[in-house]
């Protein structure tokens, strides 16, 4: 296997392999190196892709990891509340095409939420690990 090709199998393994980790904190984007997020949106199991205009709370993680599924069970509680306030964006370790978005976005521990406006750039993160209902309205803002 070639470098190019093994880094990104690499990033992946070590992320299904770490699993997912416990974390408190919001922290803000740094406003030096923005990052664009892909052209195709990913909707959630089951939903169509939103309107265009509203940011994106973009949701990093393992199908298989408890942590991240603990994690998902969250979001889907706040399904109703987050609707009128950022689309959710679910990617996968399990899924080829999305893996090149976590090398984008920098992700290495899981579960992962970036906030995003509507053009991809990250506008601010929370540090990786589950993140409760009041975290996430903190992430994502008024």
């Amino acid at each position: 296997m070639s470098r190019p090709t093994l880094l990104p199998a690499l990033a992946a393994l070590a992320l299904a392999v770490a699993g997912c980790s416990r974390s408190e904190a919001v922290v803000a984007a740094p406003a030096a190196a923005p990052r664009a997020a892909p052209a195709a949106q990913v909707a959630a199991p089951g939903q169509a892709p939103q309107a265009a205009g509203r940011p994106k709370l973009v949701f990093f993680m393992n199908p298989n990891g408890r942590p991240c599924q603990m994690q998902d069970q969250i979001l889907q509680a706040m399904a109703a509340e987050l609707a009128g306030r950022a689309d959710l964006v679910y990617l996968r370790t399990t899924e080829g095409a999305d893996l090149p978005r976590f090398e984008q976005y920098g992700i290495r521990s899981l579960p992962a939420l970036v906030l995003t406006d509507a053009g991809g750039v990250e506008l601010r993160r929370a540090t990786p690990g589950i993140q409760s209902d009041a975290q996430i309205r903190a992430l994502v803002g008024p």
